[in-house]
């Protein structure tokens, strides 16, 4: 799947010889910034400079992909994205300096979930969470935990951020004097690794 500031996306399928795209119905209004799929790919979010995120599924009648919106209370641009293993809860980063979890659940095409440590329930878009460093820096980059209990997200402000849904959702921050971060993944529940501008 591919997205652009043209405010459109494709998802792209090999045929053996070339590359078939098909049209995803976005209706935003702003750039699209970042995709990223869903652990079992039946579906994508992507985040956009309209303050949204789309959560696509494909629509085998139209032979399309089509959105659901998520809108509140998103401030600014949507920067990062991340799915939770149980692809059903969505984690987006964004230039307001907050992180967010969202359900992300599609009863069109998937089953009911189950209450888990970030909430019990989880209609489509019901924020789950919203958490902020308590300083100023948008957004670059978050991530699920193998387990799912932890998101970690790096901001401008060179800081490292982790919250613990299993433990009373405790935020922990640590501000570097790195220069910012751009990215950050787990290597393994209990460590982390992150990259950015220094040398």
């Amino acid at each position: 799947v591919t997205c652009g500031v043209d405010r459109n996306a494709y998802v792209w399928t090999y045929d053996g010889t070339q590359w078939q795209p098909v049209l995803v119905i976005l209706r935003i209004n702003r750039a699209a910034t970042c995709v990223r799929w869903s652990p079992q790919e039946n579906k994508f979010a992507i985040g956009s400079g309209a303050r949204l995120i789309s959560v696509c599924y494909y629509e085998s009648d139209n032979n399309w992909w089509v959105s659901k919106h998520i809108k509140k209370p998103i401030r600014s641009t949507v920067t990062c994205l991340d799915w939770h293993p149980n692809n059903y809860l969505l984690a987006c980063g964004s230039s307001d300096f907050k992180t967010r979890i969202y359900s992300a659940y599609v009863k069109e095409i998937e089953s009911k979930p189950s209450a888990n440590e970030w909430g019990s329930k989880l209609p489509f878009a019901a924020l789950l969470g919203e958490h902020s460093n308590g300083g100023g820096g948008w957004v670059h980059s978050v991530c699920f935990s193998s387990s799912g209990t932890k998101l970690a997200w790096v901001g401008h402000d060179s800081s490292i951020s982790v919250v613990d849904a299993a433990n009373g959702s405790v935020i922990s921050t640590s501000k570097t004097n790195f220069l910012p971060f751009a990215s950050c993944l787990w290597v393994t529940e209990n460590s982390l690794v992150v990259a950015g501008y220094d040398n």
